[in-house]
């Protein structure tokens, strides 16, 4: 059975927000004056938390658009370094929720062809969700397309590996093809490169 690896709580993105409002709401029902100590403590910590938190925004509106986001979703190959699989006769690996990314998949049909080179970001999630995936990224031209994730059984034997290498701002790229036709398209990558090059061994590719 897969195990999904998930995002902490601290690491997700309403967490440190749900935190402060529990701390106010902790805070607020406390009688000041029948529990003087507690209520101080409390007070304390939930200023704390929110000057952490008014710095962390202001940090973040200086530091400008992240690449990758706080999801782990590519918005440009800019400073980044792609490390190219090799074709193989391996099984393909079909990428998940490409219904969500129709419009993405048209577009880069159009502009590229059926063929795209498609990028994998390790640790990447829906939006405000807790499930780390692999997101498939597909290049076009000097565009990037978030188009899906990864089976979950991939994200488990892949994502470590992954997140080796983008911690030195290097992401995979590997040869996919579109499947079907508008307005259901899909993708398939072909990964059967990429134990060898993480160094888990082995050839029969992960599928969902």
């Amino acid at each position: 059975m897969t195990r999904t690896p998930r995002k902490p709580l601290w690491r997700w993105e309403p967490g440190p927000y749900l935190l402060l409002i529990l701390l106010l709401i902790a805070t607020g029902s406390i009688p000041p004056r029948r529990l003087p100590v507690l209520y101080t403590v409390l007070f304390v910590v939930t200023a704390v938390v929110a000057v952490v938190l008014l710095v962390l925004l202001v940090r973040h509106g200086l530091r400008g658009k992240r690449n990758p986001d706080s999801a782990g979703i590519l918005n440009s190959l800019d400073g980044l370094e792609l490390v190219p699989l090799g074709a193989t006769d391996a099984p393909i690996t079909p990428v998940a929720d490409t219904a969500r990314h129709q419009a993405a998949l048209e577009s880069v049909r159009v502009r590229v062809g059926s063929s795209p080179i498609a990028v994998l970001a390790p640790d990447a999630t829906r939006w405000l969700a807790l499930r780390i995936r692999i997101a498939v990224h597909l290049v076009a031209g000097d565009r990037v397309y978030h188009v899906g994730f990864l089976p979950d059984r991939a994200t488990e034997r892949y994502n470590e590996g992954l997140r080796a290498l983008a911690a030195r701002r290097a992401y995979v790229s590997a040869p996919s093809t579109m499947t079907g036709a508008a307005p259901r398209y899909g993708l398939d990558v072909d990964l059967g490169a990429l134990p060898a090059l993480l160094g888990t061994g082995g050839s029969e590719e992960a599928r969902a």
